[in-house]
């Protein structure tokens, strides 16, 4: 298949996929393909909603994630057994980085979306740029990496290739939306990333070994050519993108940015249990359930209210079941 959207997920966030499906056939294509890579197992209730969808499959090449499996189990081991001078280390479960699964699948060109994102327009744009770069983002990550003084340890790894932390901060990316294609990523390079990390290149992720640090990582290793939305000052996708910023502005349950649509939202942060019960209290059938919303926060603790762009996201989620896709 020529183009493609991979999303990582299972049954803990349900709600969250059913609305980016719905999202991305309202705002984009009905057609597109969609693969769905399985956190774990349990996935009962995707499956249920899959039959539903023409377009969207499971990814089920058992041996593309056993193989990302046992990379990340072996980059753990490094990563444990070395940096004697940080005392506590931290890392993600084996499932967040099946996300790498897409360079084994079906499409030749591909997006991946974290499931907690909506789509607000066609992404042909992205597709387009991969006809010229190997992998295209569109984030601010580079911003966070300089804040949090992560990217010196980047920089200590790589100072061969980038001469300051400006230059090789524009390449440090987000890894909840990016575009790439087919096997530009194989077992070689696993081996080779393996035995430079041995090496001494762990230095690099510090504190975190993050799925997304690894990302960086490979991309930065690979030397891909890279493109990024928001360091287009001439791209008219250029927006921000993430849920914490409170400015954008919406129309018709899509959202804007100074009048640019934005291309997707992602709602970074926002914990899998307050998605949950947000959906649960709009499925109540009585009045004021903005109150009931105010009470569950006050008395339970729940978060749900402080959600940015809730309703936006309620849109979608029911949008099927109101019969307006």
């Amino acid at each position: 298949m020529k183009n493609g959207i991979y999303l990582l997920a299972n049954d803990k966030v349900y709600d969250q996929v059913v609305a980016l499906l719905n999202s991305i056939k309202a705002n984009y294509s009905q057609n597109i393909p969609v693969c769905i890579i399985p956190f774990n197992e349990k996935t009962d209730l995707i499956e249920k909603e899959i039959v539903k969808r023409n377009n969207v499959f499971l990814f089920e090449n058992k041996k593309s994630i056993e193989k990302w499996e046992n990379f990340i189990t072996e980059v753990h081991k490094i990563y444990y057994t070395s940096l004697s001078e940080i005392k506590i280390k931290k890392t993600e479960v084996l499932n967040m980085h099946r996300k790498y699964c897409a360079f084994d699948g079906p499409f030749e060109k591909f997006i991946y979306l974290d499931s907690d994102t909506l789509v607000f327009q066609p992404l042909d744009h992205v597709f387009s740029k991969l006809e010229k770069y190997d992998f295209v983002v569109h984030d601010f990550q580079r911003k966070t990496a300089i804040k949090k003084g992560t990217i010196s340890n980047f920089l200590e790894v790589f100072k061969d290739v980038y001469e300051s932390e400006d230059a090789l901060a524009e390449r440090i990316h987000c890894a909840g939306f990016w575009g790439s294609k087919q096997n530009l990523i194989d077992e070689k390079d696993l081996d080779i990333f393996i035995k430079e990390l041995a090496n001494n290149e762990v230095k690099i992720f510090g504190e975190w070994l993050s799925e997304q640090r690894i990302l960086n990582y490979m991309t930065l290793k690979k030397r891909f050519d890279l493109y990024n939305f928001t360091l287009d000052e001439k791209s008219e996708y250029k927006t921000g993108v993430c849920v914490t910023s409170p400015h954008f502005k919406e129309k018709n349950h899509i959202l804007f940015d100074q009048e640019k649509r934005l291309t997707y939202l992602h709602y970074m942060g926002v914990k899998n249990d307050r998605f949950e019960r947000l959906c649960r209290v709009a499925q109540l059938n009585f009045p004021l359930k903005n109150i009931y919303i105010k009470l569950s926060d006050k008395l339970l603790d729940w978060q749900i209210s402080s959600i940015p762009y809730k309703n936006v996201f309620l849109y979608y989620r029911f949008l099927h079941e109101t019969g307006k896709n």
